[in-house]
């Protein structure tokens, strides 16, 4: 693909991606990749990821790491080669059960488990990972990108955060590990899962170290549902993504009170969601996330890189200057609630009358 006109991004631009979850939407983050390693003025600065998006950003790193921008294009594409070659043998396999609109495997996932069902376990997906991620790469640092992905610790809840210094195959497994399709995976004796339960993704890897600097987010979640979901599988997929939402709500809050408590910080958040077709597709299907194919894929991709195309020609001006997005208007008022923004209210204008008595 060829864009028509180049964005006014100036050069040198760093920006740190922050990359969502969200099964084979992630072929979606693929197209947004590729676009951006197409533009030269923009160096990759860190990388958080969740599930498929710390899969993509393993790749990423990796390719990056071994040839540069060509690489991390070649890298990325290999992995959804191996996913759908590894997958289309697994979906025949569980014919009629698992295609889209043939939903009775996802109608059974609430009450199936998969140390029932599934005695593959992720071992198939380790299998991919093997092949296309370089450990050795994630944990170099110096000039490849550093990547911190998360996963659930599944005994307290707590979120676990694997970076440059602990980061293996066995901790993008464990971000990724859905926990009903997958058993849970075993770091150091500990069971985890997937991390979108917790933060989809983790937001303060991204600018612990700087406090002025771009923050571009793939968001494959989607916010608002018009209809209350009454199938078995749209109301699963409707609770993953309710944690998913609430968990980028708590990161995206810290981050705001850092831009508005700390002296000079500049934290600059942008967001590139997925088109309202594919939305549509997911709202009306869930299983499509859970689908694997190459045409899917493919469709996929050639969307997100014309969304990050979009984006570029529309924001990328904005790059190093100010945010793109209205944190408070898209995120973090309306998931307030009520009692927490007549609590705020309500000290603004305690606050107020102090000030007018002194």
């Amino acid at each position: 693909m060829a864009n028509a006109s180049k964005p006014g991004v100036r050069p040198g631009t760093v920006l740190n991606l922050a990359l969502q979850g969200g099964g084979a939407h992630g072929a979606f983050t693929w197209g947004v990749l590729d676009r951006l390693l197409d533009e030269q003025d923009i160096q990759i600065g860190r990388i958080s990821g969740t599930s498929a998006g710390a899969l993509n950003g393993a790749a990423l790193v990796t390719g990056l790491a071994r040839a540069g921008r060509q690489g991390a294009r070649d890298q990325l594409a290999l992995l959804w080669q191996k996913v759908a070659e590894a997958g289309s043998l697994l979906t025949f396999l569980m014919l009629p059960l698992r295609k889209p609109g043939m939903g009775l495997w996802d109608d059974a996932l609430p009450i199936l488990s998969p140390y029932q069902t599934n005695p593959l376990g992720m071992a198939p997906l380790r299998c991919i990972l093997e092949a296309t991620v370089d450990e050795a790469a994630l944990r170099a640092g110096g000039t490849t990108p550093a990547l911190f992905v998360n996963a659930v610790h599944v005994q307290t809840g707590s979120s676990r955060l694997f970076g440059p210094g602990d980061i293996s195959i066995d901790a993008l497994l464990a971000s990724a590990c859905a926990p009903f399709s997958y058993q849970a995976v075993q770091i150091e004796g500990q069971s985890y899962w997937d991390g979108s339960y917790a933060a989809n993704p983790v937001l303060w890897p991204l600018y612990a170290d700087n406090l002025d600097c771009d923050i571009f987010m793939v968001e494959l979640t989607q916010l608002h549902r018009t209809d209350t979901p009454t199938s078995a599988r749209n109301i699963l997929d409707r609770i993953n993504e309710v944690a998913s939402i609430n968990g980028l709500v708590s990161e995206l809050r810290a981050l705001d009170t850092v831009n508005r408590s700390v002296a000079d910080a500049a934290i600059r958040m942008h967001v590139l969601s997925m088109s309202a077709r594919q939305l549509a597709a997911a709202r009306t299907e869930p299983s499509v996330k859970r689908t694997v194919g190459r045409v899917l894929f493919e469709v996929l991709r050639q969307d997100g890189w014309r969304a990050c195309d979009a984006w570029l020609h529309e924001h990328g001006a904005l790059l190093g200057e100010r945010a793109s997005v209205d944190l408070a208007a898209r995120y973090l008022q309306p998931y307030a609630g009520r009692c927490v923004q007549d609590a705020s209210r309500g000290v603004a204008a305690r606050h107020r009358r102090i000030s007018g008595q002194l």
